[in-house]
């Protein structure tokens, strides 16, 4: 008798581990992820539209996937900087300004402090993954579609 009740409330649990254990994207995807189309490819995004969130990045992160990045947003344009401090991964950053059209790419090697500048007022950048298949189709000029639908950037 206690082995069947031993057994019914083991078998969620073992399930779960199982379950986590074959899901790859269980831990490395966030909850809440917004698309956005570049050149007709879509991307999924992590926003970081608030101080905290822009400050922290996508520092500690140890992977991210080809078709994943994250937006920081600013509540107006303005020239900014990005850097790469305890991020472990190597990343490209899109500038772009508010109507979403690229204005600065540049590549960003993993755990530096070196400092990337867009070249004019910007009000988003896009990090995503250096070896995404995307950073070799995007170009200066590009839109990126879907950044109105996004909740609003915060002081």
């Amino acid at each position: 008798m206690n082995l069947i009740k031993a057994h019914r409330c083991l078998s969620p649990f073992v399930f779960a581990i199982f379950f986590a254990s074959h899901h790859v994207n269980l831990y490395s995807d966030p909850l809440i992820t917004y698309p956005l189309i570049i050149n007709t490819h879509e991307i999924r995004v992590e926003l970081a539209n608030e101080p905290i969130g822009r400050a922290q990045g996508l520092m500690a992160r140890k992977s991210l996937r080809n078709d994943r990045g994250m937006v920081f947003a600013f509540p107006t344009e303005r020239v900014f900087s990005m850097w790469m401090k305890d991020t472990p991964l190597d990343l490209t950053v899109l500038f772009a300004d508010k109507q979403g059209r690229i204005i600065e790419i540049a590549k960003m090697k993993r755990n530096t402090l070196d400092s990337h500048s867009s070249n004019k007022p910007a009000m988003f950048a896009l990090e995503i993954n250096s070896n995404s298949p995307l950073t070799k189709i995007v170009k200066v000029g590009d839109r990126l579609l879907g950044l109105e639908k996004l909740p609003a950037a915060k002081n």
